[in-house]
């Protein structure tokens, strides 16, 4: 019976503490499905893609995206606090572990990503 009563207490702390995170593909059907006009943008070369070295510690990867024929970055970190960070430097809006820069200050771009993707500023 005790054996059971530790189980639990551990089964409880480790479900409690699981970080909730977007894969790319996750983060796009999301955001697909709000406005299926939306698509990453591939660089015409590799010098003009995001670059992790432009945001802070944690950058996964980052990512052209186009909505309503506006242009975003979306950057993927390892966790949701990490994402945090980098959007107070930049001033941006974040969802989960991803940060999106070159939102704020256009109006449509902003609607989208707190209706759509339940994004957030800091």
């Amino acid at each position: 019976m005790n054996g059971i009563f530790y189980l639990f207490i551990t089964l409880l702390f480790v479900g409690c503490t699981k970080e909730v995170k977007y894969t790319k593909e996750q983060l796009y059907l999301k955001a697909w499905a709000a406005d299926n006009s939306l698509t990453f943008i591939l660089p015409k070369t590799m010098e003009d893609g995001v670059h992790c070295t432009d945001y802070s510690e944690g950058c996964v990867a980052g990512h052209t995206v186009q909505v309503k024929k506006l242009n975003f970055i979306a950057v993927e970190f390892l966790t949701e606090d990490q994402a945090i960070y980098a959007a107070k430097k930049v001033r941006g809006y974040y969802v989960r572990n991803w940060l999106l820069d070159d939102v704020a200050g256009e109006p449509v771009l902003e609607r989208f990503v707190v209706e759509s993707l339940e994004a957030k500023k800091p």
